[in-house]
């Protein structure tokens, strides 16, 4: 268990963290009906983590419904069939001690982002946060190769997120609050740089200097 200044964290309240935040990204339309998956780490069993469930509307889902999976992602609890992408949550998090939770959601303005090769360039602090974020190809959602390029290019290494090629967005943290963070402001971001390329103009970037202070603490984000 995890212990806070006020009282110990359990896994029913990480549950009930994952059922909110769920349903946040939902309101924010960046998880569709079915579509998306969000995990966080176990603190009462080792090894072992909360996802959501496979094909189960996400705007109002609930605790119990939750599955816990070890880091195969294999089912260890719940009457409910874990997301299909429970392998790489898993595995990042088997790679990644340091990540706690990992939000997978098909983010509409990130997935163009995605698709289009856009460069990313240094227009505002959260870009310059994103611009460790990887692209991966386009892989079967639920596919052993789509776990398998997940965890080369963001379990092994330090990046925060990536951007999946045709899929959507992937963003993790040191709490399921810190990756949901990420995700709203990888699309909010993603929303800047697509402006910008609409309107034709060149814009103004952060002075060169500024981005190389600022992107030591991408990690950290």
């Amino acid at each position: 268990m995890i212990m806070d200044t006020d009282h110990v964290v359990t896994d029913f309240e990480l549950k009930e963290q994952l059922v909110e935040t769920t349903t946040e990204l939902y309101r924010a339309g960046l998880v569709t009906a079915t579509g998306g998956n969000l995990s966080v780490r176990s603190v009462e069993r080792e090894n072992a983590i909360w996802i959501t469930p496979s094909q189960i509307f996400k705007g109002a889902l609930k605790p119990e419904q939750m599955t816990l999976i070890d880091m195969d992602g294999k089912r260890l609890e719940g009457d409910y069939k874990p997301s299909i992408e429970s392998v790489f949550h898993a595995g990042v998090m088997k790679l990644r001690p340091e990540i706690h939770a990992v939000v997978h959601t098909h983010a509409p303005l990130a997935t163009v982002f995605g698709m289009i090769d856009l460069q990313l360039l240094p227009v505002t602090t959260e870009a310059i946060f994103l611009m460790e974020y990887p692209h991966i190809p386009w892989y079967m959602g639920g596919s052993k190769d789509l776990a398998k390029a997940v965890m080369e290019m963001v379990g092994q290494t330090k990046a925060m997120g990536a951007f999946l090629r045709n899929h959507g967005l992937l963003t993790l943290g040191k709490s399921l609050r810190q990756a949901a963070d990420n995700t709203l402001m990888a699309e909010h971001t993603a929303k800047i740089l697509l402006t910008l390329k609409m309107t034709g103009m060149e814009p103004s970037l952060i002075p060169e200097k500024a981005v190389k202070f600022l992107s030591q603490f991408a990690g950290a984000l």
